[in-house]
This record gives structure tokens, sequence and C-alpha cells, in this order.
């Protein structure tokens, strides 16, 4: 029987209350862990978010620029040499060796777009990198915590409130010398946690069955 049902089948007095605060604060415990994870990470990677956004942007732009430019060569290289010959013949040997220049540049661009497509990706592959080291580190610190609090719970399920009233039974009865017709019977002591049909039977057996010590 689930948590939420078990609650349901308890009277509505201060018990079921207790019952639904400790529910409530390890639910809520959790959720705040979660929460509190994803918030550090958002809060470590959005620098690296942010310039892989802007990178990846700019890869974009520049594979346009570049295919456009492609398609532009061939009519800029005509242009560029008519007017370096309307130069030449004007005497204008300067104007006529700008114009050339001014090509050889706009040739040589697409592989300065590509050598800068490089570098980005590099650079994006560093950043993913960067945010997996950040996220095992922001993991590595979350367990710690989650670790904690469950440690903490289990603690306080089995030698806090289990060991305790296992020993409590045995010392009421014996307090009123109830032995000769006992109080307690192994179903009886047994019966204080779930049965080996419940879900958290079959939870609680697949944490603690396989170790050893």
């Amino acid at each position: 029987m689930k948590m939420t049902q078990l609650l349901e089948t308890i009277p509505d007095d201060p018990i079921q209350e207790v019952c639904s605060e400790i529910a409530d604060v390890i639910q809520g415990a959790y959720a705040s862990l979660l929460e509190g994870r994803e918030a550090h990470l958002a809060d470590e990677t959005a620098p690296l978010d942010a310039e892989r956004e802007a990178l990846s942007k700019e890869y974009i732009d520049i594979q346009t620029a570049a295919e456009n430019l492609k398609a532009l060569l061939p009519a800029q290289q005509r242009e560029a040499q008519r007017q370096a010959d309307a130069a030449l013949l004007a005497g204008r040997l300067e104007e006529a060796e700008a114009q050339r220049q001014e090509y050889e540049t706009a040739r040589h661009a697409p592989e300065a777009m590509k050598e800068r497509q490089r570098e980005i990706s590099a650079r994006i592959e560093a950043i993913d990198h960067e945010k997996k080291i950040i996220a095992r580190s922001v993991f590595d610190e979350w367990y710690v915590q989650l670790q904690t609090i469950i440690r903490s719970t289990e603690h306080a399920l089995f030698c806090d409130l289990l060991n305790k009233a296992h020993d409590e039974l045995y010392a009421y009865q014996a307090s009123h010398g109830l032995e000769g017709s006992p109080l307690l019977t192994a179903n009886l002591s047994s019966g204080l946690t779930a049965d080996e049909n419940s879900v958290e039977w079959k939870s609680g057996t697949s944490w603690y069955s396989g170790r050893r010590r």
C-alpha cells in the first residue's frame, strides 16, 4: 500500500496529522534538493550557455555569408578586373592595384570564414566539456546532500522509531506482568512494518538484500 493510500485509511486524528507531516517533510526535503541542484547547475552553466548560443549563431551567420560570397565571387572578379583595367588605361596605377587587392581579399574571405568556423567549433567543444565537468561537480555535491538526508531518515526510522518501538513493546508487556499471557507474537511485532506483498517491502528488499558485510 502506498503512503498516500495508507494515510487515507488512518482516522482523521492527530496521529494522521503526524504521519502527513512526516511524509511532507521527506517529500519536501527531496523536492528542495532537486530544485537546489538544478538551480545550482543553471547558475554555474549560464555564462557558458550564453557563450555557446552566441557562437552557434555566429557559425550559422558565417556559413550564410560564405555561401553568398561564393556565389558573388565570379561577378566580383569580373567587376574588379573591369575597374582595374579602366584605371590602368587612365594611368591610375594605384587605383588599379587597389582594385586587385580588394578582389584578392574577397577571394580569400571564404577560407578566413572557414578558419573562424573551426575556431568556433573548437570552442563549442571546449564549452561542452566544461559543462560536463560542472555537471559532475554539481552532482557530487548533490549526492552528498541526498545521502545525508537519506541516512538521517534511515537512522530515524530504524534506530529511533522501530528499534525503540520494539523494545517498548516488550517493556510494556513486562511492566504489566503480561509475560504469561503475552501480548506480543511474531506477527504482531513484525506487523509494525509493511508486509512482504507491499511496495515498501519490495523497495526495501531491492535496496538492502544484495549487500554484504
